[in-house]
């Protein structure tokens, strides 16, 4: 028989590594003429999980569980709707602000351009008087007709004229030569002349004393109070005692 095949070597050759293990635990030597030595075994390595791969996606449709992709830009800043909104209602407050006190300015002045008179009343007065503040008139621009004339004082024997339109004047004649003239003038003469002579157009002449009178022209008018003179007057034109 052959020793590998003897049951009880077998497990003798078995058991010497158990005992051998057994000695070193226990603090005993190794018989000697055994080179078995023993060491601790070395801890289980494992390694990552098997990850399956993800199959491919279409751009467009939704991540799968589990899976995140960062965030896209955003826009800083007001958005331009809201700026612009701003803007109208800023606006429009301008403009109804400005209408406003166009409004309020114009039913001011037509309420005091309106009313007729401002009445005070006065309260410590026991009579119960008032003050009424009338319109505005306007300064009326002719004067009065009833101031007399002024008089004029033609030179002592010399001579004086009067000429222009539309005047009146009253003149003394102090003996002096007096000449007409002109357009619708009107003329008095006072005390005594030596002479008279109207020309032009329309021309009243009153004369209270004179020696000579001549008139010319178109359509004057000579008056005398007293004496008797000598007269030459022309056609379209007269002269009477009046």
């Amino acid at each position: 028989m052959k020793p590998e095949d003897d049951p009880e070597a077998r497990i003798r050759q078995l058991e010497q590594p158990l005992a051998d293990y057994g000695a070193v635990e226990l603090g005993t030597s190794q018989p000697p003429g055994t080179d078995y030595q023993t060491s601790a075994l070395p801890p289980p390595v494992y390694g990552p999980p098997h990850q399956q791969p993800y199959p491919a996606q279409s751009p467009y449709s939704a991540p799968p569980f589990g899976v995140s992709f960062p965030p896209g830009p955003t826009k800083s800043g007001a958005p331009f709707g809201l700026i612009f909104g701003l803007v109208a209602v800023v606006v429009v407050v301008i403009v109804a602000g400005i209408g406003a006190l166009v409004w309020t300015l114009s039913s001011a002045t037509e309420e005091i351009a309106g009313r007729p008179g401002i009445s005070i009343a006065t309260g410590d007065d026991p009579r119960g008087g008032s003050v009424t503040i009338g319109p505005s008139r306007e300064a009326p621009t002719w004067l009065p007709d009833d101031e007399p004339p002024k008089v004029a004082v033609a030179p002592a024997g010399g001579q004086y004229s009067v000429s222009g339109v539309d005047e009146n004047e009253t003149i003394e004649c102090n003996g002096a030569n007096i000449s007409v003239s002109g357009v619708n003038n009107t003329v008095t003469l006072l005390g005594h002349c030596l002479s008279v002579s109207v020309s032009g157009v329309e021309n009243q002449v009153t004369i209270d004393s004179v020696d000579q009178i001549g008139a010319s022209g178109f359509d004057n008018q000579v008056t005398y109070h007293s004496g008797n003179p000598e007269v030459n007057v022309t056609s379209r034109n007269t002269v009477t005692r009046g």
